[in-house]
Order: structure tokens, then C-alpha cells, then sequence
């Protein structure tokens, strides 16, 4: 039996520089891709994709940036309010995030971004949600796209201002 046990030993021993060298990790992110169907949209699991496709930089989890500050946004489809998830723009699986990112699924957005010169935009962000927007569609709402920033009416790509209220509305 101690024999047996010896060989044993010896061929983990053997084995363990190979299985060392051995990178374990998450799989590759899959393509980011732009839903064009009705809401509701969920949060893309895989944020790094979606984080490449705004032009963003992929930022630590822990990552705050020297004026971190929030947006209440809030998104209607004819007439129907759309929940934003939790989790827009936040990678847990490799831990990383954008820089416009949600915690919760209330309308908060948080922009934390590396200089206070940097001025994310309301497309940024719904391409970091993965949601086709633009000018005229939210998802499959195309016809009309009207955006308000603190009450205003502001152009459909305007950036997100420390502390304010965003209402986008779209209908067909």
C-alpha cells in the first residue's frame, strides 16, 4: 500500500508544472449585439463587449474616478415606463465596468469616469445596454425620439450632466 501511494505522490508531482501552466479563466465575451425588439432588455452578461462597442475603457470594479456623480434616467415606450436594470455596463465575470454604469434598477446611473473632462452620452450608454437608439428608435419603437434633460428638450445624444434628470421618450 506504500508503495502504491509513493507512485501516487510522484505522478501528482509530476503533473503539477503542467497543470501550473494552465490559465483558467472566463471564457471570451461573446459580440456585442443591438436589440431592435420591444423592452423589456436586460442587462448584457457579458459587459466588456458592449463597453468596446461605446468606446469606453474598461475600468476596475472598484474604479469610483475623481468626481464620480448620478443621472436619473428614466425611458418610456409608448406610453410604458421601461425598468433599466441592474448591471448595465458592469462585467462581475472579469470585473471590469464602463465608466456609466447601473447599480440598481431604479433609473440610477452612475458616471465615473478617469478626468472630469470626460463627457459620456445618453448613446454610450444605451449601447452599453445593448439597445438600438437613435434619433428617431428606442428597441422597436421608431417614430418619434424626444429627450429631456432637467425638463429641456436637448438632442437625443446629449451627455450626461452631474446630477440630472434624462426622460427619454419613444413612440411608433
Amino acid at each position: 500500500m506504500r508503495a502504491g501511494r509513493r507512485v501516487i505522490v510522484a505522478v501528482v508531482l509530476a503533473m503539477l508544472p503542467v497543470v501550473a501552466g494552465c490559465q483558467v479563466g472566463p471564457a471570451p465575451a461573446g459580440p456585442a449585439e443591438t436589440r431592435e425588439g420591444p423592452p423589456p432588455w436586460d442587462a448584457p452578461r457579458d459587459a466588456v463587449s458592449y463597453i468596446d462597442q461605446a468606446g469606453m475603457e474598461r475600468l476596475p470594479l472598484d474604479f469610483s474616478g475623481p468626481m464620480p456623480y448620478t443621472v436619473n434616467l428614466s425611458v418610456t415606450v409608448d406610453g410604458t415606463a421601461v425598468k433599466i436594470p441592474a448591471g448595465i455596463g458592469v462585467d462581475r465575470v472579469r470585473a471590469e465596468q464602463a465608466a456609466i454604469h447601473t447599480h440598481t434598477d431604479d433609473g440610477l446611473v452612475y458616471v465615473e469616469a478617469k478626468t472630469q473632462a470626460e463627457r459620456p452620452t445618453l448613446r454610450q450608454f444605451f449601447q452599453l445596454w445593448g439597445v438600438r437608439y437613435d434619433g428617431k428608435c428606442v428597441g422597436d419603437a421608431c417614430g418619434s425620439v424626444k429627450v429631456e434633460l432637467n425638463g429641456k428638450p436637448v438632442a437625443w445624444d446629449t451627455k450626461l450632466v452631474r446630477q440630472s434628470t434624462i426622460e427619454v421618450v419613444a413612440t411608433r
